[in-house]
C-alpha cells in the first residue's frame, strides 16, 4: 500500500515535471519566434534607407569625395575636408566602388559607398544575438536585448551612412565575443591572436578601448599571457600611431579640436555630456538619470555575475572619458555607438536578476519596451528617410540649364556640390557664399535680380538672414530654397 502510494506520487511528480518542461519549451519557442521577428524587423528597417534612395549629407559627401578621388594608398594619408576615418574601413568602401563608374548614376554610387556600413549594421544584429546567447540562458532576456539593439533608432540611422560608426559597433561585438569565449592554450598563440586582433584598430578606432578591457581580463587569468598579449597590442598601436594617427593629428588636430570643442569631457560638463549621450542614444527609461541608474545597477550585477563583461565595459567607458578629456576622442553619440552593445548588456543584467516570483511580468515589460521603441522610431529615423540630396541637385541642374536660375552655394554646403555636381552638367556659373552667417545688403547689390536656388537642404538660416536684409521673396523648392531678389 505504501509502495503504491509512493508510486502514484512519483508518477504525479513526473507528470508535473513533464507539464512544466512542456510549458517551458513552449515559452522558449514563443520567445524564439519573437526574437527572429525582431531581427527581421531590424534588417528591414535598415534596408529602408537604400530602398527609398536617401541622399548623402555633408560629412558623407566629404568622405565620399576622398574615397572616389583617391587610390588605396591615398586613403592611408590625411583626408580632405577635415575628415578622419580608419584607413582599412575606407579601403573596404573603395573596393565596393570599383565595379561602377562613379560619374554615371548618383543612386548607384551612393549605394556602393554605403555597402560596408549597411553590411556592418545588419551583421551586428546577428553578432549581438550570438553574444546574448552566450551570456544569458533566459530567452526573454535575449529578446529584450535584441529589441533594444535591432530597433534602436540611432543604430538604424547610422547603419546606412558613409561613416565607420556601424563598423565600430560590429567590431566591438566581435572583440567582446573573443574575450568572453576564447582562451588560448599557449603563450605563442596568445601573442599571435592578439597581434591579429589589434589590427582591428585599422578598421575601427575605438577597438583600442575594447581590447584594453580584454587585456585586463587576460591579466586576471594569467599574467604571463597578459604580457604576451600586451606586447602584441603595443607593437600594433605604436606602429599605427606613428604611421597614421600622428600625421592625421598634425594635419587636422587644431581644426578637429575647434570643431569638437563642446564635446570634450571636463569636470564642468561631464554630467551634461553623459545625460545627453544617454538621452539621445537609448534612453529607454524616459528620464536619462533613471537610465544611468539602471546602467549603474547593471554594472554592479555584471561585476558579480559576468566579470569579463564588467571589466571590458568599465575599462572602455573610462578610457573613452580619458581620451575625451585629453581632446583625442569626442564624447558624442555617434562616436560612442560602439559602447551600445555593452550598455544594453548591462540593462539585460538588471532584467536577469529579477526574482522568480516577479519574472512573469517580464513578457509584458518586453511588449511595452518593444512598443516604446517603435514609438520613438517615428521621430528617430523616419524624418531622415525623406532627405534626398541627390534629387535636389538633379532638380537644380534642370533649372539652371533652362537659364532661369543662378546657383548660390553656401560655403558649408560646398562638399555636397562638389560630390553631386559630378553627375550633372551645369552650364551656368555658380556663386559661393564666403561666410553664410553674414549675407548683407552690399552682397545683394552685387548679384543679378534672378531667382537663386540655394543648395542647402538642411540649412534654412541663410535665406532667413538674406530676406531680413532685402525685399526678396522666399519659397520652398522640393529639395532646397528659392529666393527671388527684387
Amino acid at each position: 500500500m505504501g509502495r503504491k502510494k509512493k508510486r502514484v506520487k512519483s508518477d504525479s511528480a513526473k507528470g508535473g515535471e513533464k507539464r512544466t518542461q512542456k510549458r517551458q519549451n513552449k515559452t522558449e519557442n514563443s520567445a524564439a519566434v519573437f526574437i527572429y521577428t525582431v531581427i527581421a524587423a531590424g534588417i528591414i528597417l535598415r534596408l529602408m534607407f537604400p530602398i527609398l534612395n536617401t541622399g548623402m549629407w555633408h560629412d558623407e559627401c566629404a568622405l565620399g569625395i576622398n574615397v572616389l578621388d583617391r587610390d588605396f594608398w591615398g586613403l592611408f594619408n590625411p583626408l580632405r575636408f577635415l575628415q578622419v576615418a580608419p584607413p582599412m574601413f575606407l579601403s573596404a568602401v573603395k573596393l565596393c566602388t570599383l565595379p561602377i563608374n562613379p560619374v554615371d548614376n548618383p543612386v548607384i554610387t551612393d549605394f556602393a559607398l554605403r555597402i560596408v556600413p549597411l553590411v556592418s549594421g545588419i551583421g551586428a544584429i546577428f553578432a549581438f544575438y550570438y553574444l546574448l546567447k552566450n551570456l544569458f540562458v533566459n530567452k526573454y532576456i535575449q529578446l529584450a536585448g535584441i529589441i533594444m539593439f535591432a530597433l534602436n533608432p540611432v543604430l538604424i540611422q547610422y547603419s546606412y551612412e558613409l561613416k565607420p560608426y556601424s563598423t565600430d559597433v560590429l567590431a566591438a561585438i566581435l572583440l567582446v565575443l573573443y574575450f568572453v569565449r576564447y582562451n588560448s592554450d599557449s603563450y605563442k598563440r596568445q601573442f599571435l591572436q592578439m597581434l591579429l586582433i589589434s589590427l582591428s584598430m585599422f578598421v575601427s578606432f575605438p577597438s583600442a578601448f575594447i581590447i584594453s578591457g580584454g587585456l585586463l581580463n587576460i591579466l586576471f587569468r594569467d599574467y604571463k599571457k597578459f604580457f604576451c598579449a600586451l606586447t602584441a597590442f603595443l607593437l600594433v598601436l605604436v606602429f599605427y600611431f606613428v604611421y597614421h594617427i600622428w600625421g592625421v593629428m598634425e594635419t587636422h588636430g587644431q581644426g578637429m579640436d575647434n570643431y569638437w570643442a563642446a564635446y570634450f569631457v571636463a569636470p564642468r560638463n561631464i554630467a551634461d555630456l553623459s545625460v545627453a549621450v544617454v538621452k539621445n542614444s537609448f534612453n529607454i527609461f524616459v528620464l536619462p538619470l533613471v537610465t544611468l541608474g539602471v546602467l549603474a545597477a547593471g554594472a554592479v550585477a555584471a561585476c558579480v555575475r559576468d566579470r569579463k563583461i564588467a571589466v571590458i565595459t568599465i575599462t572602455a567607458v573610462l578610457l573613452t572619458l580619458c581620451a575625451s578629456y585629453l581632446h583625442l576622442y569626442p564624447f558624442v553619440v555617434r562616436m560612442l555607438l560602439f559602447l551600445m552593445p555593452l550598455l544594453i548588456i548591462l540593462v539585460c543584467e538588471v532584467f536577469d536578476i529579477i526574482p522568480n516570483g516577479i519574472d512573469k511580468l517580464v513578457p509584458a515589460a518586453i511588449l511595452v519596451l518593444c512598443g516604446y521603441y517603435l514609438f520613438i522610431m517615428n521621430g528617430g529615423i523616419l524624418s531622415k528617410i525623406n532627405t534626398r540630396t541627390n534629387l535636389g541637385v538633379k532638380e537644380m541642374a534642370a533649372a539652371v540649364n533652362t537659364g532661369g536660375y543662378s546657383v548660390v552655394i553656401p560655403k558649408n554646403s560646398n562638399v555636397e556640390w562638389i560630390y553631386y555636381s559630378r553627375f550633372y552638367n551645369f552650364s551656368l556659373e555658380c556663386v559661393y557664399f564666403q561666410d553664410w552667417n553674414t549675407p548683407d545688403s552690399d552682397w545683394l547689390k552685387t548679384i543679378p535680380a534672378h531667382k537663386y536656388y540655394y543648395f542647402a537642404p538642411f540649412e534654412t538660416r541663410i535665406p532667413e538672414k538674406v530676406s531680413k536684409k532685402s525685399s526678396g521673396v522666399i519659397k520652398l523648392g522640393s529639395r532646397g530654397i528659392i529666393l527671388k531678389v527684387d
